[in-house]
This record gives structure tokens, C-alpha cells and sequence, in this order.
């Protein structure tokens, strides 16, 4: 699960949705919507817990948080609270657009929440107090959720070209003037010319070499960089009163590249699906009103150490886009 639940489609890396009765609406519409039980809540509580507590320790749950005017174990309550209402909406928006989990995906399901249940210690149970078939609605939801994301995000391009995600690596040397730049550009045509020697020697930055990736701040201001060969030296650039000269080290940077590209699909698929899914949120509106959030205490459970929802998922139900 990732760290801030701030953005929608973080629900691609929540734990669950959950259902039981017991919230009010303001319109018929809305009154649909179930509440998540306690035994459903928990467990998304719990996966949260338990990933602050293994990267920060237990001591932060003392810690005060934003403001200062809430404990931090209160704010990551209240920030879950407010998740899983986006998880209810998101539930919600699958009636309407009436999806429905097939038959082999149900199958999945079993077969994860078998896994997941098992693997539960008795700390956990005592904790979370949830049962197989808990964890198994839990499951459930979470891929209907994910079906949700799919549906609102499907006209986004699945394809994008190594150029349009290409990564580079150059050198540069800064000069202050013209002249001085184009003097040291006749030089490197020289036989035996080193590049890095003048970047380290006549420089106005420290820094002789960075990566550029296509799309990125430098990429704009530099685009004829991508046109270049290894090895290959441009011309004079200027940008604003400054003068560049690079060198091309590595044209194509394979591994940096497919990450590049996989960040860019991800970006393109988000923010389709943001814009869909504002409208549902707009017109749902949903409240948590359980009152089982005013008891829940992130420093109780110190037994309680699951952390397997995500990786238990992604094993039946891989990532299209990692």
C-alpha cells in the first residue's frame, strides 16, 4: 500500500473494499452504498500499520503529525478512513458500469484469500478479528476495484516508443560567453580532444554529466540532445544567457529507458482515470459514519505483523503496468 492514499488511483495498491449496512445519504442514489464491516476495515488498517511500522519503527506512532495537532497514529487513521470512502465510491461506480468478476477471476480469489487467511498468526487474528470469508470480500472488492481503474482508464495508449521514452547520458561544459564557447568547440575537433578535460577545466558548473529523459524539464529546453549519436559532440546551444556545449555518452540507456516508459504509461493511465472517476466522487459523496474508527488505536496490535495483502494479490492477479 503506498504511503500517502492521497490520489485515486492508489486504490491499484490499497489492501481492500469492504461492505456491511449502516451509512446515511442524502438521496436514493447514494443510499446503494454499504458501509465496510469493522473485520473489513481492519484489515486495511492493519496492512497500513504494519508498513510504517516496519520502515519507521513502533516509536513514530508518538509522534505528532502536519500541524501538530494530531498524533500520527490518529492521522493515518483518518487518512485511511478517508480511502476507504473513495473505495466505496469506487464500488459503487462498478454497479454502473456493471462489472462483473468472471468465473476464473473467482476462482483467483479463493485460491488468494485461502493464502492470505493462512498465513494470518494468531497476533493477527487477535488483532484484526476477521474471518475467511472476510479476507475473502476483502479480495473481491480490491479486484473489483481494480476492474473500475481498468474500465475508466482503457482509452489511455498502451504503446508508447522507445523515442518517445527515451533516456540519455551526456556531458556539458557551461560558458558564460559565446566566444568562449565556440573556441572550445573548434579545439575538441582536434585529434586526441578529451571533453571531459574541458568540462572539468573551463566550466561554470561543478557538474560535467547528467542523465536526460525524453519529456523531462531538460529534454524541453535541449530536444536537439536526442538527435545525437554516442560519442557525438553538438554545436554551440544557448538557453536564456548561458552557452552549452554536449556530448553525447550513451544514446539509448536501455534498462533507464523501459522505466521511463512504464512511468509515462502509468502518468497517461492516471490521469484518464482521474478525470473519470472526479465525477462519481462528485456525485456519491460518501461519509464513513462507523462508529468503530473512534476505537481503532494503531499502538494496540504489537503481535499484529501481516503485511502480505498486496504481494498475495499482484501473485494470482500480475501488474499490466509495474
Amino acid at each position: 500500500m503506498k504511503r500517502t492514499l492521497k490520489k485515486i488511483i492508489l486504490v491499484l495498491v490499497a489492501t481492500s473494499l469492504f461492505s456491511c449496512k449502516g451509512i446515511e445519504f442524502e438521496n436514493q442514489k447514494i443510499a446503494k452504498a454499504e458501509e465496510f464491516s469493522r473485520a473489513e476495515a481492519m484489515i486495511v488498517v492493519a496492512e497500513e500499520k504494519n508498513k510504517y511500522e516496519n520502515k519507521f519503527g513502533y516509536s513514530l506512532w508518538n509522534l505528532k503529525s502536519g500541524d501538530g495537532s494530531l498524533y500520527f497514529k490518529d492521522y493515518i487513521v483518518s487518512i485511511t478512513k478517508g480511502f476507504i470512502e473513495k473505495l466505496m465510491v469506487l464500488k459503487l461506480t462498478a454497479e454502473d458500469l456493471n462489472i462483473i468478476i468472471s468465473n476464473v477471476d473467482n476462482e483467483k480469489i479463493d485460491n488468494a484469500s485461502k493464502e492470505y487467511f493462512n498465513s494470518l498468526s494468531q497476533g493477527d487474528l487477535d488483532y484484526i478479528g476477521c474471518s475467511e470469508e472476510d479476507v475473502k470480500k476483502a479480495f473481491t472488492d480490491y479486484h473489483t476495484a481494480r476492474l473500475v481503474i481498468d474500465n475508466l482508464s482503457k482509452n489511455a495508449s498502451t504503446e508508447l516508443s522507445i523515442s518517445e521514452a527515451k533516456v540519455i547520458r551526456v556531458q556539458y561544459i557551461v560558458f558564460d560567453d559565446r566566444e568562449s564557447a565556440v573556441k572550445t568547440a573548434e579545439e575538441l575537433t582536434k585529434r586526441g580532444a578529451n571533453f571531459s578535460y574541458f568540462a572539468k577545466s573551463r566550466s561554470k558548473e561543478t557538474e560535467i554529466e547528467m542523465i536526460i529523459k525524453r519529456g523531462d524539464e531538460t529534454s524541453t529546453r535541449f530536444p536537439e540532445l536526442f538527435y545525437l549519436s554516442d560519442g557525438q559532440v553538438s554545436e554551440v546551444i544557448q538557453f536564456k544567457n548561458r552557452f552549452y556545449l554536449f556530448k553525447c555518452v550513451e544514446d539509448y540507456l536501455v534498462d533507464e529507458t523501459e522505466k521511463r516508459r512504464l512511468e509515462v504509461l502509468r502518468s497517461m493511465k492516471n490521469s484518464e482515470f482521474d478525470e473519470k472517476f472526479k465525477k462519481y466522487e462528485e456525485t456519491y459523496n460518501i461519509r464513513s459514519n462507523s462508529s468503530y474508527w473512534r476505537e481503532i488505536d494503531l499502538q494496540e496490535g504489537r503481535d499484529c505483523t501481516i503485511d502480505k495483502f498486496e504481494d498475495i494479490y499482484y501473485k494470482f492477479f500480475p501488474k499490466t503496468i509495474k
